[in-house]
C-alpha cells in the first residue's frame, strides 16, 4: 500500500491527521512531508501507520524493507532471508493444520489420506 493511502486510511481510522501525528508522535508537518514525498517515511514508521490503518504492520514493514533496499546486495539478501523464513513457516502452519484437522476427526495422521477422501 502507499504512504499515502496508509495515511488516508490512518488517518480516517483515528478521526484525522491531527490526531495521527498525536498517536505518532511526530509534527503535523512530517505527516504532510511522506503525503507529499517530500520527505521518506521509514519502512518503521509505514509500519506504524498500517498497523493504525488496520492493516498488517508487519506485512508493511517487510514491503517497505524490500523497496528500500531493491537493486542491492542488501536487498538480494534480505529477499533470501525472507524467503527461508516463509517457507519454514508455511511447513510449521502445515504441521499445525494436519494436526487440528486429525485431533478434530479423531483420526491419526496415517488416517488423514483416508478422512481426505471421505470419512464419516
Amino acid at each position: 500500500m502507499s504512504v499515502q493511502s496508509l495515511i488516508d486510511k490512518a488517518a480516517k481510522k483515528v478521526g484525522n491527521r491531527n490526531k495521527l501525528a498525536q498517536l505518532l508522535a511526530i509534527t503535523r508537518s512530517q505527516i504532510y512531508d511522506w503525503d507529499k514525498g517530500t520527505k521518506r517515511c521509514s519502512p518503521a514508521d509505514r509500519a506504524r501507520l498500517a498497523d493504525l490503518a488496520g492493516e498488517d504492520g508487519l506485512q508493511e514493514l517487510v514491503r517497505a524493507t524490500l523497496e528500500e533496499t531493491a537493486g542491492t546486495t542488501r536487498g538480494e539478501q534480505l529477499k533470501s532471508v525472507l524467503g527461508k523464513s516463509s517457507r519454514q513457516i508455511g511447513a510449521a502452519l502445515n504441521t499445525v493444520v494436519v494436526g487440528v484437522i486429525s485431533l478434530t476427526l479423531g483420526a491419526s495422521l496415517f488416517d488423514l489420506p483416508r478422512c481426505i477422501k471421505g470419512c464419516g
